[in-house]
């Protein structure tokens, strides 16, 4: 049986990747298996059941989509509508695998991008190439045509370091990931969206943790002033860039512990972390577990991105986790 749904899936999933004929994505592919690693089978039941269209043919780049929350806010927006482009470095393939169930589950335009965001000039390219892909037809395409309506900063990385062991390296490597990537991303993508007369939305992810009245973890000294910059990121965004387009918005979610295992593809997590991600919150959801879900930052992601009134907000979503 399982050989006959990844058989169906290739199948139409290299249909839907032949609908792009822009050479500037990753062409989509139904499921890869790298090495020895244990083959994983999407199937559209994983997915929820598809949103009104709110954000039909808008464009939007998740950065790290193809994994975790990233995951969760890809799939939230191609709900509503959304036409996504999954970034990815490392997880290119996770993204082509995410991609052509998106294409199939909700019949949306996706398209996947590889690209090393602390490469100096990739954040302006990497906005043009999506802008560009999703307005291409055929093998005709405009450099100066195209719409990118949507970006959610979402790539980082957090390596856990005792606080002895850390030093100028590490902090370097995760301003640049954390936040000197997102920055540029938010100048080129905010200056297109300026240069549009529908504007556009920006959502920063931080860390509750590392918000003012967060409490930051322990084995963690490098990663968190990278992602204490956010907020103020954020704030300082939203002002530019309204002077240039009224708008254009700037928003920031800040998320608690979250378990991302309900997501296709994603792994089972340990049960010391669904116990953290319990412990960490003041309250309890209804759903399976009560503890947060990478779904439930997609929701607020969704929600900033939708609600015209709504800029230079920062917002936590950590179950308030941040008042214990």
């Amino acid at each position: 049986m399982a050989v006959v749904l990844l058989l169906l899936l290739v199948t139409k999933a290299g249909r839907a990747s032949r609908r792009r004929k822009s050479p500037e994505a990753v062409r989509l592919v139904g499921v890869s298996c790298l090495g020895s690693a244990p083959l994983m089978v999407y199937t559209n039941a994983m997915l929820a059941d598809p949103l009104p269209p709110t954000l039909a043919r808008q464009v939007a780049l998740v950065t790290g989509g193809a994994r975790r929350v990233g995951k969760a806010i890809a799939i939230e927006l191609a709900r509503r509508g959304a036409r996504v482009a999954i970034h990815a470095n490392s997880s290119i393939d996770e993204a082509n695998e995410l991609g052509a169930l998106l294409q199939e589950r909700y019949g949306t335009d996706v398209g996947a991008f590889q690209a090393e965001l602390t490469d100096e000039g990739v954040a302006e390219d990497l906005v043009h190439r999506v802008a560009r892909h999703f307005a291409c037809t055929g093998d005709a395409c405009d450099e100066h045509a195209g719409a990118l309506d949507i970006l959610i900063n979402c790539a980082a990385i957090w390596p856990e370091t005792p606080f002895e062991d850390f030093g100028a390296e590490d902090v370097r490597k995760c301003l640049d990931v954390n936040t000197v990537a997102p920055l540029l991303l938010a100048k080129h993508a905010g200056l297109w969206m300026a240069g549009q007369e529908s504007g556009g939305v920006i959502i920063n992810l931080g860390d509750a943790a590392t918000g003012p009245d967060g409490k930051p973890y322990r084995d963690y000294p490098a990663y968190h002033p990278s992602k204490a910059a956010i907020p103020g990121m954020t704030r300082m965004l939203a002002v530019e860039l309204s002077r240039r387009n009224k708008r254009v918005r700037v928003n920031a979610v800040l998320p608690g512990p979250v378990i991302c295992q309900h997501l296709p593809g994603e792994p089972e997590e340990p049960e010391e972390r669904k116990d953290h991600a319990r412990y960490q919150a003041m309250i309890r959801t209804d759903d399976l577990g009560g503890y947060g879900k990478a779904e439930h930052v997609a929701h607020a992601v969704a929600m900033l991105v939708e609600n015209p009134f709504m800029t230079g907000v920062v917002l936590p979503v950590d179950g308030g986790g941040r008042l214990r």
